[in-house]
């Protein structure tokens, strides 16, 4: 119940002193055991409190707002991401001046894990089964299958081996007196000229729609590898597919995705009239109230010539250099326990906003009108409203690799990380 307490702590402290715009009390300093009653002695569990549920729900609304499905448990981190997955993060990551053709990409391994070829001369056929999930508020611009073939020859002999590939979607089955026949229909096929192991690519986008469209997740795929004579003659060679589940080539769905539902822009509207009118009207039209420390005659007629005569740097110099602004903040994913479902980065500069909100509100600090309104009130009253806080204002994204529901995904713009720049609201 203690650990439950202090996790609830922390969660309550957080808001409530982000509300007050005030720092965040360590647990180290706070003084929760000598001045405020633990929780179990203010709701105990006879009022119907289920602390499990209260975390949980927490928990939930976290997740919503970073449109996640769950935070996997850190076992499954553990599983290594596809080669490919890496690769496209790394590329990436280090070229700042490309970007994918698209803002998300999900990796879908086979799920067929007793998957053997089946014949051995002529055609070998490669059983795949794939458990596909793409929510429909996002759009599907590309599919791929990514099979790693596997060379044997002998170069003494021959240059390379010449077959032809072709992936098949298994529709259904008839069961049939003495076996089964099978319905499939072909999605893509090509020749491949092998003389090396390496990844091949097969498209197959409109099969992968089809599918979002009828609404099931479970489908198998299957691949065909023919010699161009119809038989493989012998000493010349093999080429197969790694369907090895032990090893780092699995064959890979590959699904090319951007996010529909995102698509509204932030409009400032009136902000610099309003500042204007704060920077050269000033409390010309402000009644002061009668409270003992209200400012007197001389103190109003600074402050009119602060208005229209201060530069940003004096303000700042005013505010004895604490003046609200963007400060440096390292995030270390494995600090706060993230690294059970984001493989890369291990850690990014987040930035935060630290410093006060000082009257007169400027143009750098870009206040909203409700920011300005009330230093106005604060000003005027200050038990009556409090000074607008020092919070990012712009928020720019970064690049993860992570696991959603088991899934390796990549997410080019992964939204509202980074502060950008800061102001006062």
């Amino acid at each position: 119940m203690d650990s439950v307490v202090l996790q609830l702590w922390a969660v309550l402290s957080l808001l409530v002193h982000l509300a007050a715009c005030s720092p965040i009390l360590s647990l180290e300093h706070s003084s929760l055991e000598e001045d405020v009653p633990l929780f179990d002695e203010i709701l105990s569990e006879q009022d119907g409190v289920d602390f499990n549920t209260l975390l949980q729900n927490m928990k939930n609304e976290f997740l919503k707002t970073l449109n996640l499905s769950d935070i996997p448990l850190h076992e499954s981190a553990k599983v290594d991401p596809p080669e490919y997955m890496l690769e496209l993060y790394n590329r990436f990551a280090t070229d700042r001046t490309s970007m994918p053709s698209a803002n998300i990409i999900r990796s879908f391994k086979n799920e067929d894990l007793d998957s053997h070829p089946i014949g051995v001369t002529g055609t070998r056929r490669y059983p795949l089964l794939f458990n596909v999930s793409i929510p429909h508020h996002e759009e599907i611009t590309m599919a791929e299958l990514r099979l790693y073939t596997l060379v044997e020859r002998d170069q003494r002999l021959y240059d390379g081996l010449d077959r032809k590939v072709t992936i098949f979607e298994v529709l259904d089955s008839i069961h049939l007196g003495a076996g089964e026949e099978r319905k499939m229909v072909a999605l893509a096929s090509r020749h491949i000229y092998g003389t090396s192991s390496e990844w091949e690519s097969f498209e197959v986008t409109e099969a992968i729609r089809r599918w979002r469209r009828a609404g099931l997740t479970t489908h198998r795929l299957e691949v065909h590898i023919e010699s161009r004579e119809g038989e493989e003659q012998n000493g010349e060679g093999k080429l197969d597919i790694d369907i090895n589940s032990e090893a780092k080539h699995l064959p890979l769905l590959v699904v090319y995705s951007d996010d529909q539902s995102n698509d509204r822009k932030e409009e400032k509207e009136e902000l610099n009239e309003m500042i204007d009118h704060e920077q050269f009207l000033g409390l010309e039209n402000l009644e002061v109230g009668n409270f003992h420390d209200q400012p007197g005659e001389e103190a109003l007629l600074q402050m009119r010539s602060n208005i229209i005569y201060d530069s940003t740097a004096r303000i700042r110099r005013n505010a004895k250099g604490n003046y609200c602004k963007k400060t440096p903040l390292y995030i270390d994913f494995k600090e706060i326990g993230w690294d059970s479902w984001i493989i890369a980065p291990a850690g990014y500069e987040a930035y935060e906003c630290h410093g006060v909100c000082a009257y007169p509100l400027t143009e750098h600090v870009t206040p909203t009108k409700h920011a300005i309104v009330k230093t106005l009130v604060h000003l005027k009253n200050p038990q009556k409203a409090s000074k607008a806080c020092c919070v990012p204002t712009k928020l720019d994204p970064i690049s993860i690799l992570y696991l959603d529901a088991g899934v390796v995904t990549y997410k080019f713009k992964y939204e509202g990380m980074v502060v950008s720049e800061c102001g006062c609201r």
